[in-house]
This record gives C-alpha cells, sequence and structure tokens, in this order.
C-alpha cells in the first residue's frame, strides 16, 4: 500500500486499532501486524483492496463477512472483529507468531517429511469439515492460508472469499452487469489452488472446492510442486480441462493408496471426488490401519522365515479383522488427542482449572497413552504423588472441589505412586472398618502418609487434624513466631442449634461449673452469678441472643447456633469436654492459604446462614464452613478483645483471612462456635494460649506524607557514584533460547559486591528492551534462585527481551541478618530497604554500560514481595519506563515511614499493570489491592488492575498474556 494510503488508513483506524507495520499483501488484502488499543492486543489487520473494496461495497460485504465470526474451532484462527473506515473495507484476526505453509515449503525446498505433511493435511481438513458443517466454504485454500504455529496448523481468512464474491455479485446485479465474476488480478481464490468449477466462474461453488484446494495443497507437500504452474491465465486453464501428472510419479516413495487418495480428492468433477472432509480423514485413518500389516509381515518374514511366517499369517488371519479395528481405532484416538483433547487441556489449564484439565487428560492417556505431544503438556495439570496410608490398602479417590456429588475418580490403593491433578482438589481415603477421611489435596502428608481412625473411635462428629508447625498468615500477623502443634480433633460442622439446646435444657447457664473465666465489662471482673444472668434471649430467658423463650426458632434446629458471646462459647465448650481452638489451631485447620479453592463455595454476603450439616466449603481437613456462615469464637485475646474468625454470613469473603478479634460481650447473630479436642498427652507449648498482638491499618483511612516529608525521605536512598567494577562471572549457553551471563558489580554500601544473573536471548537483535526482576519473599529462605520460568519470565525471553536478576541484600547467598520480608518499624528493616533501592539502582546503572541494552526501554517486574516492595523502587528509580506487578498489595504491618510503600505510591506516575487474584490471602482484594491501585499516580488511563478467580498466583498464561501486551504498548514490539 503506497505511503499516501497507509497515512489515511493510520488516520482512519486511529483509536481503535495503532497499525505498526505491514507484514503480508494478495490479491485480496494486505495484512498489518497492529495493536488492539480496547484490549491491549497485538492483532492482524486484513485491509481490503481498495479497488476491489469499490466493486463489492460495505454494506454487503460486512453483512457477508460477520457470518465467519461464529466459527469457533481448534485449527481456525477467529475473525474477531471486521468494519468499515475512512473507504477501507477491514477484517481483524488474532496475531499468531509462527509461519505459514508456504514458508514451511520455502524453507524445505521441496517436499515435507510425510508424517509431517499428513498432520498439517489432518488439520486443515479437521478445520474445513467444522466449517462445512456449519454451511460456510473458504474458497481460497492455499499454503498462504495455513498457518504454523508450534505443532498445529490454523487456517485463515475462513468464508472471507466467499463474503467478495456475495457482495460482488450483489453489487454487479443491482447495476445489472452481466459477465464472470472471476477475472485475474482479483481472482476469487487463488488458481494454482482453485477447483475447476471456481476456475470456469461456477456460481454454485460448494464445499466440494474446498476438497480439491485441500488436494493440492497435500500434493504440493508430498511432491514438493503444485500440478500445474505458468502464467495466472494459463493456470487456470489447465485446473479446468487437465488432470494433473499422478502423484505416484513424483512421489513414487508414497505407500500407493496415499497417492490414490490425493488423486481422487482432484477429480474434474465434484461429485467424482470425495464427497467431504470427513470423508477424506476416515480414508486417512483406513490408510494407516492398511499400511501397518505389511510392517507386521515383513518383521514375521525377518523372525521366522517366510514358511514360519505363513503358517503365523494364517494364525493371524482369525484376528486381522480385529487387529486392523485395533489401528485404525489407534489412529482415531491420536488425532482425537491433538486436535481436540490438548487444546481443551489448555484452555483449561489456562483458565485456572487444572482439575478439569486433569480429567481431559485422563480421557486422554486411556486413548493414546504413548502420545509424545500428550506427554510433553501432562505435567501442566498432573504430578506424581506418593499415597501412604496407616494402615495401607486404603482406596483413594478425588474429586474437583467445587463438586459436592459423589462422583468420585479413583486414584489407587496405598501404597501406591500416582498421578494426581496439578490443582487443590477433594480426596478421599477409605478402608473398611474405618473411618472415612477427607482432605484437600495440599494436605496430602507424603512423607507419613494419612492416619484412620476405626470406626468405633469416639468423636464421629470431629475430624482428625494433623499436627505441624503453623505460621500464621494472616494479613497483620506475619511476626507472630510459629508453633509446633500436636495432632487434635475438630468440629466437623459449626456447633448447631440442636447442640446447643442440649446445653440450655441441661441448666447450662445455672451451672456455674462451667463459667470459670472471668466476665470483664468496662475494665471490672463482674460477680459471676449476675454477669450470666445478662445472657438472655429476645424473651428474657436464658440462651443465645438469635432465640426465643429458651428455644431456637422453629425450623432453625440444622442452622448453626448465633447470637453468642465468647463466654458463652467458652461454657458450652467445658459442658461437652472440649475447648475453644487458638488462633494456631483454627489457622491449622481453615486452610486460609487456600482461600481461592475455599471461598466460591462458603457463605458469605449473604442474608441468613446455611444448615451446620452443609458439605461446602470444605478446608484441608474435612471441616466444612470455616469460611462464612457464622464467625468462630477463638481462645486468643488481642488486649481485651478475644478473636472470632472465619466471617459470618453478612461478611464479604475477605473476612476468611482477617485477624478480627472483637468485645467478648458482643453477642451479634453471626457470632457462632466450633471446638477441637486435645490429646491427653498433648505437648503443645502455652504460648499457643498467648495474647496476641493483631495489626491492621484501615488504607481507606491512611493517607501518605505530605510532599515535603517525601523529599526528606528520600534522602536516606542517595549513593556514592563508586565505581562498578564488574566482573563477568561465567557464561551458560546450555539453554536452548537464551544464554545466561553470571555478572557482578560493587554495591555503594559495605565493600560488598552484588551478583546477578542476565538472561539474553540467542534471537534478540540489536539494543534489547529489558526488564529487571524482584522475587517474591522465598529469596529469603533460599540458597540459590529457582529456575526463571516460576515467574514465567522464560516468554518475556523468548520474546528478544533481556532479563536480569540481582541478588539482592539479605536474599539467596547474600547472607545479611534480615531472616524475614516482614515490615517493622526497626532500624534494621529501614536499613534493608535503603540498600534494596541501591541495589535496583545499581542494576540501572549497570545496564547503561551494555551495549546490548536499549537504556530507554527498561522495565520492573515485581512478583509478590517484589510488588510490594516496588512503590518505593518505581518513585526513586526515574529510568524504569514500565512496570508489572504480580499478586502484590500493602501490608497490615506497620514500618518507619522512610520504609512505607503506601508512602511512596503517589510518587509513582509510569504505566503500571497489576495482576492479582481476588482471594489472596496475603493481599486482600478490598482492603489491600485496591488501596494500592488507587493510590498509584499513575494516570489513570495508563494503569491497569486484572483481577481473576484464584488466590496468591497468577496463571502462566494470564501472566504471559498480559505482561507481553503490556510490554509491547509501553516499549513497543522488540526486535527478533
Amino acid at each position: 500500500m503506497p505511503d499516501t494510503l497507509l497515512a489515511r488508513l493510520t488516520s482512519a483506524l486511529a483509536g481503535r486499532y495503532r497499525i505498526e507495520r505491514e507484514i503480508g499483501a494478495g490479491g485480496m488484502a494486505t495484512v498489518y501486524l497492529a495493536e488492539d488499543l480496547k484490549h491491549q492486543r497485538p492483532v492482524a489487520v486484513k485491509v481490503l483492496d481498495p479497488n476491489l473494496a469499490v466493486t463489492v461495497g460495505a454494506d454487503r460485504f460486512l453483512r457477508e463477512i460477520r457470518i465467519t465470526a461464529s466459527l469457533q474451532h481448534p485449527h481456525i484462527l477467529t475473525l474477531i472483529d471486521s468494519g468499515e473506515a475512512g473507504g477501507f473495507l477491514y477484517y481483524v484476526m488474532p496475531f499468531v507468531d509462527g509461519e505459514t505453509l508456504r514458508t514451511r515449503l520455502n524453507r524445505a525446498g521441496g517436499a515435507l517429511p510425510v508424517d509431517e505433511a499428513l498432520r498439517i493435511l489432518r488439520e486443515l481438513l479437521d478445520a474445513l469439515a467444522h466449517s462445512h458443517g456449519q454451511g460456510l466454504v473458504h474458497r481460497d485454500v492455499k499454503p498462504e492460508n495455513v498457518m504454523l504455529a508450534g505443532r498445529h496448523a490454523l487456517v485463515l481468512d475462513f468464508g472471507v472469499a466467499k463474503a467478495v464474491h456475495a457482495a460482488r455479485e450483489g453489487a454487479r446485479a443491482d447495476r445489472q452487469e452481466s459477465g464472470t465474476l472471476t477475472s485475474v488480478g482479483t481472482s476469487l481464490g487463488t488458481p494454482a489452488y482453485m477447483a475447476p468449477e471456481q476456475a470456469a466462474g461456477d456460481p454454485d461453488v460448494d464445499h466440494r472446492a474446498d476438497i480439491y484446494s485441500a488436494g493440492l495443497v497435500a500434493y504440493e507437500m508430498l511432491a514438493g510442486e503444485v500440478p500445474f504452474k505458468g502464467r495466472a491465465h494459463e493456470v487456470v486453464a489447465a485446473q479446468v480441462s487437465m488432470a494433473p501428472r499422478p502423484l505416484q510419479e513424483l512421489a513414487p516413495q508414497l505407500p500407493p493408496a496415499l497417492s490414490r487418495l490425493v488423486m481422487r480428492c482432484l477429480a474434474k468433477r465434484p461429485e467424482e471426488r470425495l464427497q467431504s472432509a470427513e470423508a477424506v480423514l476416515a480414508e486417512l485413518d483406513a490408510l494407516q490401519a492398511r499400511d501397518a500389516w505389511p510392517t507386521l509381515w515383513r518383521r514375521l518374514e525377518t523372525r521366522l522365515g517366510r514358511a514360519g511366517a505363513l503358517g503365523t499369517a494364517a494364525t493371524m488371519a482369525v484376528v486381522l479383522v480385529g487387529a486392523v479395528g485395533l489401528l485404525l481405532k489407534s489412529s482415531i484416538d491420536t488425532r482425537w488427542v491433538r486436535t481436540e483433547a490438548i487444546p481443551e487441556i489448555l484452555r483449561l489449564q489456562g483458565a485456572g482449572r487444572a482439575d478439569s484439565a486433569f480429567i481431559v487428560a485422563e480421557a486422554a492417556m486411556a486413548r493414546a497413552p504413548r502420545d509424545s505431544a500428550l506427554g510433553a503438556i501432562l505435567p501442566l495439570v498432573a504430578r506424581e504423588t506418593e499415597l501412604l496410608t496407616s494402615p495401607s490398602g486404603a482406596l483413594v479417590s478425588w474429586a474437583p472441589v467445587d463438586d459436592t456429588t459423589d462422583s468420585w475418580r479413583p486414584l489407587g490403593r496405598t501404597p501406591a505412586t500416582v498421578l494426581h491433578p496439578r490443582a487443590i482438589v477433594r480426596v478421599r481415603v477409605e478402608q473398611p472398618g474405618y473411618r472415612t477421611r477427607l482432605l484437600l489435596s495440599t494436605r496430602w502428608n507424603q512423607e507419613d502418609g494419612v492416619t484412620l481412625d476405626p470406626e468405633d473411635a469416639p468423636h464421629p462428629e470431629m475430624v482428625r487434624v494433623d499436627g505441624g508447625l503453623v505460621e500464621a498468615v494472616m494479613p497483620g500477623l506475619s511476626d507472630i513466631p510459629a508453633i509446633q502443634l500436636n495432632g487434635f480433633w475438630m468440629d466437623r460442622h459449626e456447633v448447631s442449634n440442636r447442640d446447643y439446646k442440649r446445653f440450655v435444657d441441661a441448666g447450662g447457664y445455672a451451672n456455674l461449673a462451667y463459667w470459670t473465666e472471668p466476665i470483664v465489662s468496662g475494665g471490672r471482673v463482674l460477680p459471676t452469678a449476675d454477669a450470666v444472668r445478662q445472657f438472655v434471649d429476645r424473651t428474657g430467658r436464658p440462651g443465645p441472643s438469635t432465640w426465643e423463650g429458651g428455644d431456637h426458632p422453629v425450623g432453625a434446629e440444622n442452622l448453626p447456633v448465633g447470637g453468642l458471646s465468647w463466654y458463652e462459647a467458652s461454657a458450652y465448650a467445658k459442658f461437652v469436654g472440649k475447648t475453644l481452638p487458638t488462633l494456631h489451631h483454627w489457622n491449622r485447620a481453615s486452610g486460609t492459604q487456600m482461600m481461592s479453592a475455599i471461598v466460591t463455595a462458603s457463605n458469605f454476603s449473604s442474608r441468613a446462614p446455611r444448615p451446620a450439616q452443609t458439605r461446602l466449603g470444605m478446608s484441608p481437613y474435612g471441616t466444612y464452613d470455616m469460611a462464612g456462615n457464622v464467625r468462630e469464637w477463638c481462645a486468643n485475646t488481642f488486649g481485651t478483645q478475644r478473636f472470632i474468625l472465619g466471617g459470618g454470613w453478612t461478611d464479604p469473603t475477605y473476612a476468611f483471612v482477617d485477624a478480627y478479634a472483637q468485645n467478648p460481650l458482643d453477642r451479634s447473630a453471626t457470632n457462632g462456635v466450633r471446638l477441637i479436642k486435645l490429646a491427653e498427652n498433648d505437648s503443645t507449648p502455652r504460648t499457643a494460649w498467648a495474647s496476641i498482638a493483631r495489626q491492621f491499618r484501615d488504607y481507606s483511612r491512611e493517607r501518605p506524607v505530605s510532599d515535603e516529608v517525601y523529599r526528606g525521605l528520600r534522602g536516606i536512598f542517595a549513593y556514592d557514584n563508586v565505581p562498578l567494577d564488574v566482573r563477568r562471572e561465567s557464561v551458560d549457553s546450555s539453554a536452548a533460547d537464551w544464554y545466561v551471563e553470571h555478572v557482578s558489580i560493587a554495591t555503594p554500601y559495605g565493600r560488598e559486591r552484588m551478583p546477578m544473573r542476565i538472561y539474553v536471548p540467542k534471537r534478540g537483535r540489536g539494543r534489547m528492551q529489558t526488564l529487571l526482576l524482584y522475587p517474591g519473599s522465598n529469596a529469603f529462605y533460599e540458597d540459590s534462585p529457582v529456575d526463571i520460568s516460576v515467574y514465567s519470565l522464560d516468554a518475556i525471553v523468548n520474546s528478544g527481551r533481556i532479563v536480569v536478576w540481582p541478588i539482592y541484600a539479605s536474599q539467596y547467598e547474600r547472607e545479611h541478618t534480615l531472616d524475614s520480608d516482614s515490615p517493622r518499624e526497626s532500624a534494621a528493616y529501614r536499613d534493608h530497604v535503603a540498600m534494596w533501592v541501591k541495589d535496583v539502582r545499581r542494576t540501572v546503572d549497570y545496564l547503561q554500560t551494555r551495549a546490548d541494552v536499549d537504556t530507554s526501554r527498561i522495565a520492573y517486574f515485581g512478583y509478590s514481595f517484589g510488588g510490594r516492595m516496588a512503590p518505593i523502587f518505581l518513585a526513586t528509580e526515574p529510568r524504569f519506563k514500565t512496570a508489572v506487578l504480580a499478586v502484590a498489595g500493602l501490608k497490615m504491618e506497620r514500618t518507619r515511614p522512610e520504609s512505607d510503600p503506601l508512602n511512596y505510591l503517589p510518587h509513582v506516575t509510569i504505566p503500571v499493570l497489576m495482576l492479582n487474584g481476588e482471594f489472596d490471602h496475603y493481599f486482600p482484594l478490598v482492603t489491600s489491592q485496591r488501596p494500592f491501585f488507587a493510590f498509584l499516580g499513575t494516570p489513570s488511563a495508563q494503569k491497569r488492575h486484572v483481577v481473576y478467580p484464584g488466590g496468591h498466583n497468577v496463571p502462566r498464561t494470564m501472566l504471559i498474556g498480559e505482561s507481553l501486551q503490556w510490554l509491547d504498548t509501553y516499549l513497543g514490539p522488540p526486535q527478533r
């Protein structure tokens, strides 16, 4: 397209698409790489030839082409938009980073390997079969319209030729013109791949024209050339009147039956061809089965001699029909796995449903257990798990976490090593004579196995919770020391109205033996008898505040009891011989770190509680509704308050991970109870029952420091410009797509050196864009960096960008005194923040010395801890052009003003992408993520917060897709 037309097109599409460059041209259209500004993604915009556009007219073309947008198939590149702008007719498809079949053929310089050609042919025919089933004919099947992305073929421009044909036909009828529709130069199809009836201008071309064109594509892939060559009009004439040279003559090594099949597709008369793409596929499957017999005969003849082979063959003739059937089935199974199962597995895994993807993978493994493509993607959705139980011989099954039916899928009998879904799922362990245990998969103890209790063991209403080292993972509790708990038992369900009525009916409110805890009001200890008399129902009778006349409402016996003070919960615990859980016991059983798998099935933000016998919202050890329904009193104090955890039915979902405490006299309707039972020899440290100092920051009320104070805070990050003293320690080029430089530089403090890893793409060109990584808090506890694929940054390197991973102070091999990433008000933490800022800025200093780094396009990537600390780095380092923050947010612990990210957020002005889970237990959506995003000083049009329904992680496909689009938008596409 001439520059003047290109300028007109760019102007016409401004605001919707940003044209970047031309990437292809043909007789009908020119193709441009563009950015979809609305969705921030790369797309291919095809613009109809201006002369052709005038001929067909906008209304008719757009009306016809919209029909093709309904095609959805793994081997069809979907049409996502079309329109008319500034006199241009255009249509839009996703941009696919691959090569066309034409490019592949050119690279081969002749025929393709037979297995590759047949794979591409199968996928092309599969796409045609789907299209024909929808009543759409392609009309322009050719190598240029087949895109190869990895091992998969995608057919482009479905229905476009049909749309142009219909539009031109309509326009011509309107003008009452006559003559053929097909003319050289603007042919609706490509001469070398036209069916005879299409070349002759037949207006009634149907799907059998695509069969002919697919046959020509197959002919070229197998023979290395098309049957007819020459000038356009000569090729058109040959398509109508000449028979192609037999494929067997050009490729004698091919099975004769395959050559005959291709030639049948090239019959001049449509009725003499195979009549559907499905029929061609069936013939290919049958060919594979038939071709297996000569191979088997040769093996028999080699091993047994001809006489022995004849005898064996006679015996085998009895089962030949069955063998052929099995081979045919194997071929069909392989095609199903490649064309349907694998795309569906990848789709489900990308959507965060690895459990459902595993189910599809199980079916695929059953049908094609040795398929290499399936084996390559299996680790994405499955992992090996060792099943051990005491006693052994238990049957272990699994079900999706949100499936409450009895549709369990067996894993195996213990002991066994099995494939297990790479997802949080429910696991059932059953053995005759023992109680069935239900677990969430991440609570499978692979070292010691799962202990089963005999059926006649006490407390059938409770579940076993395994002991272990428990760390408080709720926001505001990160400074609490970990506690080593013994195993214990916990109520499967919340205490119900029926359960609590036994306490009331037994005179529990009158028996002071159960009321041993001092009842405090206004800082004064009340006489026990007087204090207990204030715990009455709506009618003044002893009982919860939600009851009337000393009884629960009619029909509410199965609902969890509500309206309890902490003292009532404690008295009931003594009545039944159990105890209130400590925060640590409750945290161990609840599984707050698996919030994303639990709260979606829990009772939050609703109008009423649900029955205490529910099977929804299961926690790791088989308890239910620890999230939502009613809040559950715990033993520990916070000042004069008591912790009450899990949230109630009126609360938002983040209440599940909120370390909430309230007045122990509070008798709100949402206040309930769930109890634990300790072993007689329990040795849990008494510190588990100690008072806890909870921290909470209400960011809806807090404000960053003033600009004047902020300028003073920045002073601690200044450093002398001492020499970098760069040392290139080693280079590792073993990876296929990049090499890793191990470099170290001098820090501007403490006479230290900072190691770093520089990942340089082997396909990169010129001065490359660079992304600086700041990892998660695991960097404080591990000995060396993990592979960058853990953060999905292998895709960033493969896109043609450098990734640099510095080893910051106190992380990995750089040992310091800081043993935790938790914010604190100490000078030591403040000093480390200053070191981290200097490490970041010093790394950028180094990058400016490298000839392969485009210093005008440096981005920051922070994951978890690296995202939380990002505001300080981004506000103090002006050379970053954009940032991607994965699972970032504000913490509840207080720190010094100079170490507090809140004070730096308004001073971040570069484009920022935030990627978060809706149910993140470290950074809750409402109280942490949203304030972080709101305080960012970046203009609203240049900041984006993407939330997916998950926890403290981002699915790989989402992270890669969003990050690459963001970087392409604000740094530009990289050179490769």
